[in-house]
């Protein structure tokens, strides 16, 4: 593969005119040609619990440019926030990230905890590891000094990084006023409680509750996938085909009776990456399947009405499928005009 050999170092030394081989001008033709096939990404799967991997072998490797993170705002461009090199790197073996083996991320394991799972690698290193920077949000801002939130925006927390171990990183903001806006960490605190605080500089960013944001860690890398640590520590089983994860079993967005439209976080039951949310609406005890969706809170954009089936399946009198958009600032409206018995599942989405 030509694309793991350039640029060639030699051409970044001395000064004036440079001696370009014939074999060098043959391996720019092939990396013009194999670049064409760089586009897809690669993808995660699930082995147990605490662990995912990128699979790869000999005949079938996993290779991959270290070009940076989607943006929030072009999703077909990537973020690298001047981190990473952009090169190419190759994998002939799998690759296995294990959240409770040291070093394979960045902080202390969190339950409900989403993770996003990056592809990194030195600057002369051939081949990629895996490692997982933790989805962050905000609690509230002090100058230029973010209080940390946890995922279900319920309670504060601190991630138990060492200290300043994020400096010369930098804050990808994925929602809210300042979405798109990248910072550069000047230095984090080491707390593991409820009191994680990361420092930035560079113009103040407008940043409330709530809001989303990502670290583009100080390495050479690549995001692969999201993945999410449950109530329990364990990771929720998915499959991954490039942009698209559908959980093994649903996520439960909302339950019961919603009295006009009301909003609801998508928090732990899709990432603020995903574009599209797929899922279904149910009811029980033969009640209408009754939904509305609405992406401003108070016209309807998707609508889901069914009569009750004859007989019960899986605990169901009745299922219908929606696919929706995700809005900028990850926040969903639903109504079931106050009806019992209905619950929301999410089975997966789009990035």
């Amino acid at each position: 593969m030509a694309l793991i050999d350039l640029p060639q170092t030699k051409w970044g030394g001395g000064t004036g005119r440079q001696v370009i081989l014939k074999r060098d001008f043959a391996a720019i033709e092939e990396a013009l040609v194999e670049s064409f096939a760089m586009g897809a990404g690669l993808s995660l799967e699930y082995t147990d619990q605490s662990q995912v991997r990128v699979n790869a072998t000999a005949n079938c490797k996993a290779r991959v440019m270290l070009d940076g993170f989607p943006s929030p705002l072009h999703r077909e461009a990537r973020v690298d926030g001047g981190l990473s090199d952009g090169r190419y790197r190759e994998n002939a073996a799998p690759e296995t990230l294990d959240l409770e083996t040291p070093g394979h991320l960045w902080g202390a394991e969190k339950s409900n905890q989403w993770y996003a799972v990056y592809a990194v690698a030195g600057s002369t290193e051939a081949i990629f590891s895996l490692k997982a920077m933790p989805l962050m949000r905000v609690s509230s801002q002090d100058a230029q000094t973010i209080y940390l939130r946890n995922n279900a925006d319920d309670a504060d927390i601190g991630y138990g990084f060492a200290v300043d171990e994020l400096a010369n990183a930098k804050i990808l903001v994925l929602t809210g006023a300042s979405r798109g806006e990248v910072r550069r960490i000047v230095g984090n605190n080491s707390d593991n409680g409820a009191g994680g605080t990361i420092t930035y500089d560079g113009g103040t960013l407008s940043l409330t509750q709530g809001d989303w944001f990502v670290v583009l860690p100080k390495a050479n890398f690549r995001y692969i996938g999201m993945i999410l640590n449950d109530a329990a520590g364990n990771l929720v089983p998915f499959r991954q085909q490039g942009k698209n994860f559908v959980y093994l079993a649903p996520r439960t967005l909302s339950s019961g009776a919603l009295a006009g439209f009301v909003a609801v976080d998508p928090a732990l039951a899709a990432p603020p990456t995903a574009r599209v949310m797929e899922g279904f609406a149910a009811a029980s005890n033969g009640a209408e399947i009754k939904l509305a969706i609405s992406y401003n809170g108070s016209t309807p954009a998707i609508i889901v009405h069914g009569a009750p089936a004859a007989g019960a399946f899986q605990g169901m009198h009745g299922a219908l499928p929606f696919r929706c958009q995700t809005p900028e600032d990850h926040q969903l409206f639903l109504d079931n005009g106050n009806s019992e018995d209905q619950v929301v599942k999410i089975t997966g989405w789009e990035e």
